[in-house]
């Protein structure tokens, strides 16, 4: 399992990665939204659960600034 954080600013993040059981997925979080993790999760993305597309999930990489290496590995389909 691999999870990366992106800092967006203003208490948000933009998490990624590539797990083994859900594929490749993102979150974004506001960390101004609750105590519990739960309540600070804003979006939850992956291949599994929620049928994330490779486009989609270059489209969010790429907006939010994830690492070039990783954005080039998960476009040819392998772990990072």
């Amino acid at each position: 399992m691999s999870r990366y954080v992106v800092d967006l600013g203003e208490n948000k993040e933009f998490v990624y990665g590539w797990d083994h059981a859900l594929g490749y997925f993102y979150e974004l979080w506001d960390n101004s939204l609750g105590e519990e993790d739960y309540e600070k999760i804003v979006e939850d993305k992956s291949y599994f659960l929620s049928k994330l597309s490779r486009e989609d999930m270059l489209e969010a990489m790429t907006k939010y600034k994830a690492d070039e290496f990783h954005i080039m590995k998960m476009v040819l389909d392998t772990t990072f």
